[in-house]
Order: structure tokens, then C-alpha cells, then sequence
């Protein structure tokens, strides 16, 4: 009998095993190694307040860190930075829940203290952006010290620096795409989208403003919300602030005074950056044409390829009329 099972064996395809082999995941990817990447966690996370910290002690000098950690409000989402395949998915007493991916050039990547793991398997393919887990505190980290333990191990199986390779973060407009693929590995899409709502205003109250298309299911948690009257009411001000240099008179300039003063002084401080803005931002609109308001109108007339005079003229009128804002500088 031992023969026969031994024959069966081997009449058995190895491909049908080598699908789920770890090595073999990783060949399957081939490249070059990704040389940077945006921050794996979807929202709130960026690297200007990461704070690095691979290679330092750990265990009482008894071992180092292997990896970067990434603070985040419990449950936030994390997404793939590259193309990637599944390689391994469970829970560990230390890693606590993981997801171990192949990626790019023979590395692998590590998401540790996973609050919980996407619907995914070993095997599949994953796309820039999609849902991996989210933020928490299973395994050995401190209770309530909610963070992403994230690593990068290269082709010889040795850890790198993650951080060195931080590229900003996602877009907003590919944050708002992943949400997509969140939903569609998810089954309890209301709750999660008011807790998405509920924590992270800012994003979706900017993707409201830009016109962003967003899943259903934060269009119906939004409607709970004040944001898009907010937003509403933002878009509604904007056309305003945009139609200013069309009821202008030409020939404003310094040591001028008035109401028509002030309405350029609002155009400004809402529709530039810089200096220049922030000067005339502290100063108000106090109707007074001064040195402040001359050199926020060069700073827009430089912007906009201009003759830097400082004058609202004729030809300044007809280029600032025909600007669209696409976000008012609503300052901090």
C-alpha cells in the first residue's frame, strides 16, 4: 500500500504546491525593488510625523527593531504601497495578526498588530493601493499603543530601512479609490464608514469640495454629517471670491482707500499662498491700498507671468478674473 500512496504522489503536479510557496510568490513578482513608496497606512500618517526608529533596542538591549512603526487611530485602514502578492496571512503571540507580501525585485514586506486582516488569502495579487488590514494592537504590543508595525526584508532575507523609502502619501484622490477595494473586502460597510467619517473629517470634507466620486457607503454616513453642507457652502463661497476682480474698477494702486480696497484685499488673502498672503492675512482687509497689498498683487501678477507693478490694471483685472480656485486658502 505504501508503494501505491508513494506513486499517486508522484503523479501529482508540483505546480499544484508551488502556487503557495513563499519563494515562489516572490520569483513570481521579478523587477527591481520599488525605490520608494507612500506611507502604508491610508490616513493620517504622513513622514513628516513619523518618527524613524529602525534599528533601535528593544527586549532591554536584547534585541533591535526590525521594522517602522506608524501611530495610527485604531482600525485606520492600511493598503499595499507596491504590486504585491500574498504570502502569508494569521496571527502570531508576537506579530500578533500579520500579513506577509512578495513584492517587487525579491523583497518581501511585514504588516504586524493588525487590528484585523482584510478578506484575502495566500495567493492573491494585490495592486498599488489595495486593502491589506488595519491599525491596532494585537500581539505583543503595549494595549492601547495602536500603530503598524511595517517591514521590508530584502532578496538575501535581511531587513532594511523602511523610512528611507517613505514618498509622501497617498493622494487624495487615491486615498478615496482604495476605499473601493476596503469596501469590497469588508461586510460591514455602514459601521466602518461612519467610523471612517466620524475620525478623518478633513479628508472626506476635501473630497467633497473637489468633487471626488465617493463609495456609497460614505455618501450615506456623510449624510449624518454636516460636511457637505459645509461643503456646499465652501464651493458656494469660492464662486464669490472668484467673480471679485470682475466688479473691480482697473487702476487700484497704492494709497488708494474703500470698499473696492477691501474686496481685492478678501480676493487675495482667499486665493494666494505664500509671504506675501500671510502678510496681508495679519494686516486684514483694511481697505487701505499699502506696501502689503502692492506686494500681494505682484506676488499674484509673478504667479500669473505678469508685469510685477503692483497695480491692479487693466491687464491684471482680465488675467485675475479669468482664474478658477480650485481650494480657498482658508488658512489654519
Amino acid at each position: 500500500m505504501k508503494y501505491i500512496i508513494f506513486l499517486l504522489l508522484l503523479l501529482i503536479p508540483v505546480t499544484s504546491f508551488a502556487s503557495h510557496s513563499p519563494r515562489n510568490q516572490t520569483s513570481q513578482m521579478g523587477g527591481d525593488p520599488v525605490e520608494s513608496f507612500p506611507v502604508p497606512v491610508l490616513f493620517a500618517v504622513n513622514p513628516a510625523n513619523v518618527v524613524p526608529d529602525f534599528g533601535d533596542p528593544r527586549g532591554g538591549g536584547t534585541r533591535i527593531h526590525e521594522g517602522q512603526d506608524f501611530r495610527a487611530p485604531k482600525g485606520t485602514p492600511i493598503v499595499s504601497p507596491t504590486k504585491a502578492i500574498v504570502r502569508s496571512v494569521g496571527t502570531g503571540p508576537s506579530a500578533g495578526k500579520f500579513v506577509y507580501t512578495s513584492n517587487p525585485g525579491g523583497e518581501s514586506f511585514r504588516y504586524m498588530h493588525l487590528n484585523e486582516i482584510a478578506d484575502i488569502s495566500v495567493g492573491d495579487r494585490l495592486d498599488v493601493g489595495d486593502y491589506i488590514g488595519t491599525v491596532g494592537d494585537t500581539g505583543n504590543a503595549p494595549d492601547g499603543v495602536y500603530h503598524l508595525h511595517f517591514e521590508t526584508i530584502d532578496a538575501d532575507r535581511k531587513p532594511i530601512d523602511p523610512y528611507l523609502r517613505l514618498a509622501g502619501t497617498f493622494t487624495i484622490e487615491e486615498q478615496i479609490e482604495s476605499l473601493d477595494d476596503v469596501f469590497d473586502k469588508r461586510r460591514d460597510d455602514a459601521s466602518y464608514a461612519t467610523f471612517l467619517v466620524e475620525t478623518f473629517p478633513g479628508i472626506f470634507t476635501q473630497a467633497v469640495q473637489e468633487g471626488i466620486d465617493l463609495p456609497r457607503a460614505i455618501e450615506n454616513a456623510l449624510e449624518d454629517t454636516n460636511i457637505v453642507s459645509s461643503a456646499e457652502a465652501v464651493a458656494d463661497l469660492t464662486r464669490l471670491i472668484e467673480s471679485i476682480p470682475s466688479l473691480l474698477p482697473v487702476e487700484l494702486e497704492i494709497n488708494d482707500t474703500g470698499a473696492l480696497v477691501t474686496l481685492l484685499q478678501i480676493y487675495l488673502i482667499y486665493s494666494i499662498e505664500g509671504y506675501e498672503r500671510d502678510q496681508l492675512a495679519a494686516a486684514g482687509p483694511t481697505g487701505y491700498y499699502g506696501g502689503i497689498t502692492a506686494s500681494a498683487v505682484r506676488a499674484l501678477q509673478a504667479e500669473e507671468k505678469l508685469s510685477q507693478t503692483g497695480v491692479y490694471d487693466a491687464k491684471t483685472q482680465q488675467v485675475f478674473a479669468a482664474r478658477k480656485l480650485d481650494r480657498l486658502n482658508l488658512g489654519n
